[in-house]
Formats: C-alpha cells, structure tokens, sequence
C-alpha cells in the first residue's frame, strides 16, 4: 500500500464524516424549526383564545373553537369548497400570467438598455399606486366575473417577478459580463449563459414570495364585486356580524399561501438546490 492511496482513504474518511455531520446538524435544524413552527402556532391560538377577548369585545371576536365549527359545517355542507376553487383559479391563473410577462418584460429591458432607462421612471411612478385602488377601475373596465380578479392578481405578481429580476440582473459582476463579451457571447447567448443564471436566485425568490400577492390582488377584486370566493365569503359575512365566518375565510386565505408555498419550496429545492440555499430579497 502506497503513501498516496493512504492519504487518499484518509481524505475520503474524512469529507465522509465531514458530510455525515453537516446533514446531521441539517436534520436538526429541521426538526428545530418544525418545533418552533409548533409552539409558535400553540402560543397564537393560546392568545386567541383567551387574550384578545381581554382587549376587544368578545362578540367581534369569535375564538378558535367557534371558527373550526364555522369552518367544519362550511366544509360539510360544500359552500367552502366552491369558494376556494374560484379564489384558487383566479390567483393562480393570474400568478403564472404574472410571472411570464415580468420575466419577458425583464429580459427585454435588460436587452436593450435604452428601454430600460425610458421606462424607468414610469414604473417606478407605477409601483407608488396602491393597488387596492386599481380594483374598482377593473371591475369597470373588465366587468364582474373573473377577468378583472385575474388581471389584478397578474399585476401584482408581474410588478415583483420585474423589480426582482432587474435587481438580480444589476447585481451580476460586471467583469462576468465583460468577459463573456471577450469570449464572443452576444445577444441571446450573452442572456442565456451569464444574465439569466446570474439572476437566478432573485427570479427563484420572486417565484417563491409572489403566490401571497396573487391571492391579495384576487381577494381585493373579491371584495369589490363577486358572488363567489373567499374574498366574497369575507366580506359578506362582516357585512352580517357573522364573525366566526369572517375568521374561517381568513385562516382558510392564510392556510392556501402556507401550503402552496410549502410546495413552491419543496419543489425548488429538488430542483434548483443551488437557488434554494441562498435566500434573496
């Protein structure tokens, strides 16, 4: 046996246990953060329950054994079912609308510089609107039934997917840029080979963040005219005093994003490992 195939088995045995005890601190820190998930989720229920009756009146308040029975019989009888469909149709078609026509818009700014620097001004005008007061507009402009919930879902999300990406292209080492040229990168190859893996962890984050904005912009359309939708279900209910229900629709909201993002990330770590370990924005 040689020097070199001893040092060799020495260097293996070693990164082996190297990569033994960093998964091991990984599963660790998963369970960590599972329990605090847990605990965390005990001590909100736990002031709900007892601690906001204390400052608000307990009539406006329903507490969490109310709305999981509220929640039960909407489930049992199907109306929460058919809410659901309709608010999950509208921001995830207005989602993936969203982010095709921010990544499109962006890889065109980034191709031709002279657009971006027109257009600067006007979407950063743009971004200072608040949405919610875009709503009406598309309810007039775009009628009663999806279209409008959709549009306002897929402006949302088109608004982050753009600044993200253009963030994420800025941030791209110049000299990278430089060099490709030198090499003879141009054009789409320019884009494909150094802009759009530079930018890939911004796009990936403003993929992950942006399916919470898509349920706003649908809810918002919701709350101003619809027959259908969780946004619907909300607002009718307060309009009634029906606090239990108002409190369903809103842990049902809050349940959607957390399971689809729990998706979104499970989906982006098997599949972009590298863009998942390195959180952007």
């Amino acid at each position: 046996m040689t020097l070199s195939s001893v040092r060799g088995g020495h260097s293996a045995d070693v990164l082996a246990q190297a990569t033994a005890r960093a998964r091991a601190a990984a599963s660790r820190e998963r369970l960590l953060v599972r329990c605090g998930i847990a605990v965390l989720g005990a001590a909100l229920l736990l002031v709900w329950e007892f601690g906001l009756p204390l400052v608000v009146e307990p009539r406006y308040v329903s507490s969490p054994s109310e709305v999981a029975a509220r929640l039960a019989e909407l489930a049992v009888d199907g109306r929460l079912w058919g809410h659901i469909g309709v608010t999950l149709g509208e921001a995830g078609a207005g989602y993936l609308i969203g982010i095709a026509v921010g990544l499109a818009a962006a890889l065109v700014l980034v191709a031709v510089p002279v657009l971006d620097e027109i257009a600067g001004p006007f979407l950063a005008a743009f971004y200072s609107i608040p949405k919610i007061a875009l709503a009406p507009m598309f309810i007039m402009w775009f009628g009663l039934g999806l279209l409008p919930k959709v549009l306002l879902a897929a402006l949302m999300v088109f608004l982050i997917v753009l600044a993200n990406t253009m963030a994420g292209v800025r941030g791209i080492e110049p000299g990278l840029v430089e060099v490709a040229r030198v090499m003879g990168a141009r054009g789409g190859r320019l884009v494909r080979t150094i802009v759009l893996p530079g930018a890939a962890p911004a796009v990936v984050a403003s993929i992950r963040l942006t399916f919470s904005r898509a349920m706003v912009g649908a809810i918002l359309g919701e709350f101003i005219a619809a027959t259908q939708g969780l946004g619907f279900l909300i607002v009718r209910s307060s309009r009634q005093f029906e606090t239990a229900t108002v409190f369903a629709g809103i842990v049902v909201v809050a349940a959607l994003v957390m399971l689809v993002n729990a998706a979104i990330r499970a989906i982006e770590a098997r599949a972009l490992p590298w863009c998942a370990e390195r959180p952007h924005g």
